[in-house]
């Protein structure tokens, strides 16, 4: 794993660009390609310069915490704990870099100089202070999960889908994306399966009814 600041900067915000970072892409039906069909993608970072996001609903077949656990020799000292994650999924993020491992948490877990605080989606905490979303890229918070110390509710994902300049831009215009707000439910609520009806059904969309022509919100 790496650090999420070894390859990405913080997003730039420069005059005339519009970011949606922070935001859900839900792919439209006329991108129908690989590895992006009926794809839900949580846009960690997006600058003038560059684009990247993680995949959220695509499972890789026959892969598991447990499992990733023991490729990594990542031993639980907390077996209530073990057991509990053991079969928690492990996502394609995207096409590049997928032998990279990124963490998507809630931030009530934090490495300091590691964890990259995204912002938003928010929760309110019980003490009345809101929750966002943080990136973790460190074996380290594999070891404090297995170990019943990381963060409440994360994602694992191998790989990412990144865009450079103007790439994403381009196919937002051309309705290959719908731009949506993002959710803590729809970030790690689970059933992967129905995540781009889910995350249609947020904006009142009935995904049924959908076209290959439909834009962007």
């Amino acid at each position: 794993m790496i650090s999420p600041q070894d390859s990405f900067s913080q997003a730039e915000g420069l005059a005339g660009h519009i970011s949606y970072q922070g935001q859900l892409l839900i792919a439209m039906p006329a991108l129908n390609d690989q590895p992006f069909n009926h794809s839900v993608i949580y846009l960690c970072q997006h600058d003038a310069e560059h684009a990247m996001g993680l995949v959220l609903n695509q499972p890789i077949n026959g892969l598991n915490f447990s499992q990733m656990m023991k490729e990594l020799g990542i031993e639980s000292h907390n077996p209530i704990f073990a057991r509990r994650l053991a079969t928690q999924k492990i996502y394609r993020g995207g096409p590049v870099q997928n032998d990279r491992g990124f963490v998507l948490h809630t931030l009530d877990y934090q490495l300091s100089d590691v964890t990259l605080d995204l912002g938003g989606p928010f929760i309110s905490r019980p003490d009345g202070e809101e929750q966002g979303v943080g990136l973790t890229a460190s074996r380290d918070i594999l070891v404090d999960l297995s170990g019943g110390t990381g963060p409440a509710r994360s994602l694992i994902a191998l790989g990412y889908a990144g865009w450079g300049p103007g790439q994403l831009e381009a196919e937002i215009s051309q309705n290959a994306w719908l731009v949506a707000p993002a959710s803590q439910e729809l970030l790690f609520g689970g059933d992967p399966e129905h995540l781009w009806s889910r995350a249609l059904a947020s904006m009142g969309i009935d995904a049924g009814h959908l076209s290959g022509t439909a834009g962007t919100a």
